[in-house]
């Protein structure tokens, strides 16, 4: 199983091209998969599989591919289980929920960086994975 299929809005791939140029110099290599992870990852943490997707986050303009897969899909998967607290085989719930997840969790990561024009990178970094 893996992503692809998963349609994010142009406001979230703007948000990611975003988040990217400040962070590919510290990210090893795969900048854009470590972006849209770590997304999904707040998301999950941060928000509730009953949180209301923003209307201009709800269309589908730009389909991410295969981003996240293998472990990192099942783990995702398993964590949105744990989340919904109900057994889930169908796999296009999982992905809607993957889908509002990834759009909440970079709204919020480009809400970082908007909120201080000044900051650095190492700063964003810090408050980033404090959060």
């Amino acid at each position: 199983m893996d992503s692809k299929g998963i349609k994010l809005s142009q406001i979230s791939k703007n948000r990611i091209d975003t988040i990217i140029g400040h962070i590919e110099h510290y990210v090893p290599k795969d900048t854009r998969p470590f972006v849209v992870k770590l997304s999904l990852m707040h998301g999950i943490e941060n928000h509730s599989v009953s949180s209301v997707l923003p209307t201009e986050l709800s269309s589908s303009a730009w389909e991410m591919g295969s981003i996240i897969n293998g472990n990192d899909y099942l783990l995702a998967k398993h964590l949105i289980i744990n989340e919904l607290q109900k057994e889930i085989d169908d796999e296009k719930i999982i992905r809607d929920h993957m889908k509002r997840f990834i759009e909440l969790g970079v709204k919020d990561i480009a809400s970082l960086l908007e909120s201080d024009d000044a900051i650095f990178e190492e700063e964003f970094l810090i408050k980033l994975l404090s959060v």
